[in-house]
């Protein structure tokens, strides 16, 4: 007997279940072994995971997207959770299913309104839950209502331009086999598909051809796509340029500052550190008066396109004004070194731009062409220099001038430099 106390009293209790909850999820009917913890975007989520001790793991992200583009955007953005714990499940939670598009990228499928119990189940990888989820409707025989609430209007169109995403051309297409009927519409990028395709072209471009249904049916709609397609080239080419210097192609200062915000809230919660570096061109003046203006674009032109060619796809390029630069340094897909440290790969980094650029040649001006480059610099790191873009960029220009103070070519990394 006093052997069973004993054993009672040093029992360790059942942890709880730690799942995260995004989006428009009701209350989880909870018990003593489920704990749901409501998050506001992926990053906070993408934060909380990566931090989470061990001895209390977050099992599950319970998504409920609120439309259907935000449905699309969680699939894609399930790649970065996997990336960070592959032991995360993904359960979608939707009264109306899934198709089996959605269904084939998300690990589970559950319904609404949801209980701990059934949570639990699906937790543990339990076969039957398949059993309680609504099923997908037969793409032959839907009802009126359920024809009507999954039809794509030019409102879903508008969303996917808006939204920046690649599903136009898709969503488009699945509109034309609603309207018309009679199974699949096949799309091919390229010519006008010959005699049994309706081209799908607007002037004198074309996009690509339609099949699956008689030409004449589907050439009212290949011109309809055509004008989808047409819009959404436009707005995107307007977007480009608005976001970008129209000179050298780099980040316009303002597109730069709101790229670098939305990194530093990523990195503040995925603990991780990012660096601007500031700099601008030794003796640029002298290099416009000397050459003319034409020389001075031919060089800043050059110099971003170095950059361009040696940064990670997460990093950035922007122009902050005349002959002044700023690199952002914030990609977060491992170090760039095998067992280095950010921020001190990034000085090496910087390092290895000053030579690079010292080396630049333009043989394009001929004779008027000058002779070697130099640059002065700084840089500035979160969270230790700063927590903002103005402040991050404040201090590394700050740095950049007592380089310019010291005999110019040279970098700045910190006040004790």
């Amino acid at each position: 007997m006093v052997y069973a106390k004993a054993m009672s009293a040093t029992a360790p209790r059942r942890r709880r279940r730690r799942v995260l909850t995004l989006g428009p999820i009701p209350p989880i009917e909870s018990n003593d072994t489920v704990e749901a913890e409501q998050v506001d975007s992926l990053f906070d989520a993408l934060g909380l995971i990566a931090t989470c001790p061990a001895r209390r793991p977050i099992e599950a992200i319970l998504v409920a997207p609120e439309s259907p583009m935000a449905l699309h955007e969680v699939v894609r953005n399930a790649e970065a959770v996997k990336r960070v714990d592959p032991t995360v499940q993904i359960m979608l939670v939707s009264d109306q299913g899934a198709t089996s598009a959605i269904a084939s990228q998300v690990d589970r499928c559950l319904p609404s309104p949801l209980n701990a119990e059934l949570l639990e189940r699906a937790l543990d990888g339990d076969p039957a839950i398949n059993d309680v989820l609504p099923q997908e409707p037969a793409a032959s025989s839907p009802t009126e209502s359920e024809s009507q609430s999954q039809e794509i209007g030019d409102t879903d169109l508008l969303e996917a331009i808006l939204q920046e995403t690649d599903q136009v051309v898709p969503l488009a297409i699945r509109a034309i086999e609603q309207r018309t009927g009679g199974g699949t519409i096949e799309y091919t990028q390229g010519g006008a598909g010959g005699p049994d395709a309706a081209p799908v072209r607007r002037g004198l471009v074309t996009w690509g051809s339609l099949r699956g249904r008689p030409v004449d049916v589907l050439a009212p709609w290949a011109s309809w796509l055509a004008r989808w397609i047409a819009l959404d080239e436009m707005v995107s080419g307007l977007r480009h340029d608005a976001r970008r210097d129209h000179l050298t192609g780099a980040w316009n200062r303002s597109s730069f500052e709101q790229y670098a915000t939305q990194s530093i809230e990523e990195a503040r919660h995925l603990r991780q550190e990012l660096t601007v570096f500031v700099f601008d061109i030794d003796g640029f003046k002298q290099f416009n008066d000397r050459f003319g203006h034409d020389a001075g674009d031919t060089i800043l032109k050059s110099l971003v396109q170095l950059l361009g060619s040696v940064i990670r796809d997460g990093d950035r390029v922007g122009r902050l004004g005349g002959d002044e630069f700023a690199v952002l340094f914030s990609d977060f897909s491992g170090p760039r070194t095998p067992g280095s440290r950010h921020p001190d790969t990034v000085e090496v980094l910087a390092h290895r731009f000053q030579k690079q650029i010292s080396d630049l040649r333009f043989p394009e001006l001929g004779l008027a062409a000058p002779g070697r480059l130099s640059i002065s610099g700084g840089l500035a790191s979160f969270p230790w220099d700063g927590d903002t873009v103005q402040s991050l960029i404040r201090i590394a220009d700050q740095r950049a001038l007592a380089s310019k103070r010291r005999g110019k070519n040279c970098l700045t990394f910190g006040p004790e430099s």
